[in-house]
């Protein structure tokens, strides 16, 4: 005679959520822009980082870069920051049309 089994549970575990790449256009309000995010020393030694934000839906084109961004800034945290200060005069933005997805 044998023992009865042991019900066998699921083990249940979170699903990771990861940050987004890809973000909707305040311009053409299609999900085109990707943000390229490099690292730099300035002059005071100081670890900054830059980003260069790029629409590629070849009928939009928009273009900002953004500079002097915290050390500790990812790609959605310059995205908050682009979309609070587009339409501002405080961010170089420009459009280049007729490009097409790299």
């Amino acid at each position: 005679m044998g023992r009865r089994s042991r019900k066998k549970y699921k083990v249940f575990r979170p699903v990771q959520r990861t940050l987004p790449k890809v973000f909707q256009c305040p311009a053409c309000g299609s999900m085109t822009v990707i943000i390229d995010v490099e690292t730099y020393v300035n002059e005071l030694g100081e670890e900054k980082k830059r980003a260069l934000i790029k629409c590629m839906n070849p009928k939009c084109g928009l273009r900002a870069e953004l500079a002097e961004l915290p050390s500790i800034f990812e790609a959605v945290d310059a995205y908050s920051r682009f979309l609070e200060l587009y339409g501002t005069d405080k961010m170089k933005t420009w459009f280049e049309k007729g490009e097409f997805i790299e």
